[in-house]
């Protein structure tokens, strides 16, 4: 794909601000990976992804899935949306506005009609949409970290809202979509114990531990960026997904290596 430019517009290439995949074989990344994962070392699962962040942060993905564009209309309107570093928190209606109107600005900056920038409206909503993004980020990860003994599931935090940038450069229309979907492994054997604690403290034979609600906070906290891409006069796009650790060592289960007991 031809070059970006920011908003701001400052260059930026498209080769030197995407993430580049490691050096490393792909097939012996992700071996490794699922080593560790059915292994139950998270300590394992965090170097891995630290020691070839390249590759974890450009693991190419296909384009969207076709999304009702009436539906993404309504979606965005739940959504908290930053579009050209302006945030628009629960503000759904002025954000289609804004956008519909910056849409048509750079199109006709560039000689393209009215139609393109209606397309590019569109989208850009059915870039936005969570079913897509959260599909595409909870099957990646679920290919990478694998374990019979957890289970993955969004994480109670609130997703940060979804970055839009939408800019003219090289007499082309560009847009930039990231999308952040976060995710935690909950240890079955948590899930386990809670139950038999819940049941003891219910028939009055357990009077709790001090630890009630533990099981709240996952194994493993996994955080997934779904970016696209798109050249929209020359029909190009570039799409990938990114995923983070975001607080690396510092996730604790209560056992100081790092493993699932059941696996000790």
């Amino acid at each position: 794909m031809s070059g970006f430019a920011s908003p701001r517009g400052q260059s930026r290439s498209t080769d030197n601000s995407s993430p580049r995949p490691s050096t490393s074989s792909p097939q012996d990344v992700v071996s490794a990976l699922h080593s560790a994962s059915m292994a139950g070392n998270r300590d394992g699962i965090i170097d891995t992804l630290a020691e070839h962040a390249s590759y974890f942060s450009c693991i190419p993905l296909p384009p969207p899935a076709p999304c009702d564009a009436n539906q993404a209309v309504k979606d965005i309107l739940r959504e908290r949306v930053v579009l050209n570093g302006i945030s628009f928190l629960g503000q759904g209606s002025l954000f289609l506005e804004t956008l519909r109107r910056l849409s048509t600005a750079l199109c006709s900056s560039v000689g393209d009609d009215c139609g393109m920038a209606d397309f590019i409206v569109d989208a850009v909503l059915t870039r936005c949409a969570r079913t897509t993004s959260g599909f595409d980020s909870y099957n990646t990860v679920l290919q990478l970290i694998q374990s019979p003994e957890m289970i993955l599931k969004p994480r109670a935090s609130r997703n940060p809202p979804i970055d839009i940038e939408l800019f003219v450069t090289n007499g082309s229309v560009h847009s930039a979509v990231s999308s952040t979907n976060m995710y935690g492994f909950y240890r079955l054997e948590d899930i386990d114990n809670m139950g038999n604690r819940v049941s003891d403290v219910s028939s009055g034979t357990g009077g709790g531990t001090g630890n009630d609600g533990e099981v709240g906070n996952p194994w493993l906290s996994v955080d997934t960026v779904i970016v696209e891409k798109v050249d929209f006069k020359r029909g190009r796009s570039l799409r990938f997904a990114r995923i983070e650790v975001p607080d690396g060592r510092e996730q604790s289960d209560g056992m100081s290596d790092g493993r699932l007991s059941r696996f000790s």
